[in-house]
């Protein structure tokens, strides 16, 4: 039977007025997220605000999409990788493609900005990875809103069954992520990946008030998290990636201080935020906020924003540890501002992008970081940067509810 959406909507808000007064009764524990935004739209959905209805539609609409999905497990793979060990998570670099020179494709040739099909198919773990944690905090968020308990225990038993079940659980290390054929292990450059568990720690604080949720859970995912973090710090991987000098490098520390922070070690996620003025923002971002690492790639527009969101998971985790991150700067002049200032106007792919040429680009992906910023700083101008996207869209844009 297909429900319609306006269906949902009204059972989810006989479930809300339901539960109102045990589900989300308290500002939610979130690292990245905002606490206070994700409090206050939850009220506001309870009053109906017509402003929020087509997102909060579109939001119920994918969570019953996600109750009935399958679970994800590396062990669903048709076989293991270079490891030998199904538990193994495993992936191919996606910017490389078989060589059409030789008779066995081999050794893959890189087209950067290309993205080979292949590393998206079931084969490997990317994409089971990625609909995880997005299926995660959907259904996270729709039990906040909602108080329907399905939600949160379909929510959990995704996490359980990536990071704790000993049948299906993922060995804590990216060891062969975006390896290629011709090579038995991976890339450091692989461990981007994983920026996705970023949203499965903000579903699991969370989730943690819900009664399919378990400080048994949430002791053994401390636990899986504790020993990603350790091998990110300590693998000659991660030790690689750590010094990158772009995106990559960003999103390594965006990933360890959200990990240090859910496994309690603050100490370790204060030391990397008190770093990351010099380490990422002086060394990446011009005067003009142009980040010229990211414009020499063959998809500027796209990985200019994609930095920014990194850095903008820096500044969600610096507020938690009560420093300010996103006015920082010096008499140079770089800033997170002026870096998004920079990139900001060029929100539409319709508008020419004036820094070369742009690829493939997909604005929804980063619609959240408008809705901050104007949080943020107090300027309603980024929200208008907006109104040039399609209008129907943008108003079931989940941005719209939880940033």
């Amino acid at each position: 039977m297909i429900v319609s959406g306006r269906t949902l909507l009204s059972v989810a808000l006989l479930l809300l007025i339901a539960v109102q007064a045990n589900a989300g009764r308290n500002l939610p524990d979130t690292i990245v997220l905002s606490p206070e935004v994700l409090y206050e739209n939850r009220q506001r959905v309870f009053e109906l605000d017509p402003a929020l209805m087509p997102a909060f539609d579109k939001l119920i609409s994918e969570a019953e999409l996600a109750v009935n999905a399958p679970a994800e497990a590396v062990v669903l793979k048709p076989g293991p990788g270079p490891g030998n060990d199904m538990h193994d998570y495993w992936s191919i670099a996606p910017y490389w493609w078989p060589n059409p020179k030789t008779p066995d494709g081999l050794p893959y040739v890189h087209r950067d900005g290309e993205r080979n099909p292949e590393a998206d198919s079931d084969k490997y773990d990317r994409m089971r990875m990625h609909r995880m944690s997005r299926d995660a905090l959907t259904l996270a968020l729709a039990w906040y809103l909602t108080g329907n308990e399905q939600y949160a225990g379909k929510g959990t038993g995704l996490i359980w069954s990536w990071c704790i079940d000993s049948v299906t659980r993922t060995n804590p290390n990216m060891q062969h992520a975006q390896a290629r054929p011709e090579n038995s292990e991976g890339q450091h450059s692989g461990i981007v990946e994983t920026r996705d568990l970023i949203r499965v720690i903000d579903a699991a604080r969370i989730l943690e008030p819900s009664h399919s949720w378990s400080t048994v859970v949430t002791r053994k995912l401390t636990a899986w998290f504790s020993e990603y973090a350790k091998w990110l710090r300590h693998s000659d991987f991660g030790k690689q990636e750590a010094s990158s000098p772009n995106n990559h490098g960003t999103w390594f520390d965006a990933q360890l201080a959200v990990y240090a922070m859910y496994t309690g070690d603050t100490d370790f996620a204060r030391s990397m935020i008190l770093t990351t003025y010099q380490r990422r923002i002086v060394r990446q971002i011009n005067p003009d906020g142009s980040m010229p690492r990211e414009l020499e790639r063959t998809r500027p527009r796209h990985y200019t924003f994609f930095n920014l969101e990194a850095l903008f998971v820096l500044a969600a985790v610096a507020e938690r540890l009560d420093i300010d991150l996103w006015h920082e700067t010096d008499t140079k002049g770089p800033s997170i501002r002026k870096a998004f200032d920079f990139a900001a106007p060029y929100i539409d792919p319709k508008k020419p992008w004036p820094n070369g040429k742009t690829g493939a680009f997909n604005p929804f992906a980063f619609t959240p970081l408008f809705h901050r910023a104007a949080v943020v700083y107090k300027d309603g101008r980024y929200l208008e940067f907006m109104e040039a996207l399609p209008a129907d869209k943008l108003k079931q844009d989940r941005a719209n509810l939880f940033y």
